[in-house]
Formats: structure tokens, sequence, C-alpha cells
């Protein structure tokens, strides 16, 4: 697994453009999307890096969902368009999806399954629109490989992994057609999942969070359908897919509670690996994860004369033991 804070290229435009549509995806799918708009996403998002590199416009420093939006990372200042701002929707109804999977040990041709979402499920993606013929036509792209081992493993052939390198623009799950799209509607990001984060933190402090090295020991997942998972770095494994086999530990979250900078996250059963505080004696919140937010950004910087942009990174406390994950570009670049 690649991790983009060491040695990304960060590209000038977004491969696709985010409509930023926050209504329903049926209302969606009757509205008239013209070229024009996608053009006018497109000057956003410029004028939106042009304002981090320099202009007066006010600056959040909270968490926001806004695409566009300037935001306060540490010392610097940071569009959203450049950090993990996450899109998420929810299944209105069971619904299937294509998902790819690629040989686990060896490099090889990839394979779709079907996989069966349950009503309910939690999905990161985010709806753009695909030119078909002269038409341009809504679609939602879905990041499956962010899914729970437990619901991607209900579909994953023997000796295949989730391929993680399909959740790009060029995802293969994606969702179109008013009756499939109906079967999701957009949700805010849930309160499990970190800041400005896909939910996977490694293990070490700034020290691991600065250094040039891959990270290969332990890896947290918070994932959008709820789950918090324990990985192991596997080294018996291709390039790339270390931290997607079977968790040490896993466990559903089934309450989370927010008080900035804590985040607690409810389980069932305790997590060997992890540090929970034990809260109750039956029931489903039994056990509780708490994730503390240092909100002591680092940032590693980049080069612009080789189109290299700098990253940033957050700090938590995972049950008192330093992790960190990447959040985002700065958008130095040329």
């Amino acid at each position: 697994m690649t991790h983009p804070s060491h040695g990304a290229f960060w590209f000038p435009f977004p491969a696709l453009p985010d409509i930023g549509y926050t209504g329903s995806i049926e209302s969606f799918v009757k509205e008239v999307v013209t070229v024009k708009h996608s053009l006018i996403r497109w000057g956003l998002a410029l004028l939106g890096v042009g304002l981090v590199l320099g202009g007066r416009t006010p600056v959040a420093h909270a968490q926001t969902e806004q695409p566009g939006a300037l935001v306060k990372v540490g010392h610097y200042t940071a569009s959203t368009d450049l950090l993990n701002l996450s899109q998420y929707y929810q299944t209105t109804r069971q619904t299937r999806v294509a998902v790819a999977y690629v040989p686990t040990t060896h490099f090889g041709k990839r394979v779709m399954r079907t996989l069966t979402l349950p009503k309910g499920t939690v999905v990161a993606g985010y709806l753009t629109q695909q030119k078909h013929g002269s038409r341009l036509t809504p679609a939602l792209l879905l990041y499956a490989s962010r899914l729970s081992h437990y619901r991607l493993a209900t579909a994953q052939p023997a000796g295949y992994t989730v391929d993680p390198t399909a959740d790009t623009d060029a995802t293969p799950t994606v969702i179109t057609g008013t009756k499939q799209l109906s079967a999701f509607k957009r949700v805010p990001c849930p309160k499990y999942m970190p800041a400005y984060s896909h939910g996977d933190l490694y293990l070490g402090g700034a020290t691991a969070a600065l250094s040039p090295e891959e990270p290969h020991q332990t890896s947290l997942r918070i994932t959008p359908d709820g789950y918090v998972e324990l990985l192991t770095y596997a080294t018996n494994v291709r390039t790339g897919l270390g931290f997607y086999q079977q968790p040490t530990s896993q466990a559903k979250i089934y309450q989370t509670r927010f008080n900035d900078p804590y985040r607690k996250l409810y389980v069932r059963h305790a997590l060997p690996g992890l540090h929970l505080t034990h809260v109750k004696n039956s029931g489903l919140r039994q056990y509780c994860l708490t994730l503390k937010n240092l909100h002591r950004p680092q940032h590693i910087a980049g080069d612009p004369l080789k189109g290299v942009a700098g990253t940033f990174d957050s700090l938590y406390l995972v049950g008192g033991t330093p992790y960190y994950t990447f959040i985002g570009f700065d958008g130095a670049s040329n």
C-alpha cells in the first residue's frame, strides 16, 4: 500500500468534476446537467487552489464538508478540494454492486464479483457524471476497498484480496441508472470517521508520519460501514496488499460520541492489541475505544519544480497509543 504522504505526485485538476450535490439522487437524475456546469466546477477548483496560495478569503477553523472551502491545517491554509473530503452514501434497500479482487500472492488478472450491501450500509464515494454518446448521465462511484473486511469477505474468492488500486476515478464500482441510483442516499460524514481521513491510521507519532519509509507495522482502520479493524502488515502477499488481509481483531461500532478532540467508539467486545475501556457488562456497548486528535498536523514539504505537492498528516492517540493518518495535499506544486 503506497502511503500518499510519501513522495506522492499531485495532479493540478481533479480527475472528474465534483458536483457537490447534496439532495436525493433521484432528484439529481431528473435535473438537466450540462457541460457548462462541469466547466464552472473546474474553474472553482482552480480558484480554490489560487486562494490557498495567496488569497484573502476567510478561512474556516473547523472541519467542513463543503468543497472549495478553506480550512486551517496547523499553520497552513488548505483547500478542502485537496484534502480527503469524501462523500458518503447509505443504501435505502439491499442492493448489489460489482467489486474487483486481485490475486493475493502474485500479480495477475483481477476478477469481478457481486457484493451484496444490506439496507443501511454506508459507503464512501462521490456523485459525478459520465458521457454516453452526446449525453451526460449521473453516476455514483463507490470506493469499495474502504469497506470492512467483514463485508468484503462475503464475496471474496479464495486466494484473492480486494483491489485497492481500483479505488480511483476509474473504479469499476459504478452505479448508474435511475433505479440503481435510487438505492443510495447522500448522508453526512459518519461521526466515527476521523476528520479528513479515509479512516486508515498507522502506528507511530510525528517521527513516523514524517518518515519517508512506508508504514509496515500496524494499522487501525475505521470503515465507512462502521467497523474498527486492527491490521498487522502481511509480508507474504504482493505489494500493496499488506494492510488488506484478515484483521487481527475487528468489531462493529454501535455508538459514537464526539466531543473534540475526543471521538469515543463503543463496541460489544474487547479488541486484542488495542486498549479499550470496559464500560458495561452487557449489551452492544460494553467497551469504548477513544481516539484523541492531538491537533498537531504534520506537514511534509513538496517540490513544486518537480510537480510534487506537500502533504498533511494528523496525529492521534488511539487508546493512548500514537497513530497518524494522511489527510491531504497542500496544493503547492506546478
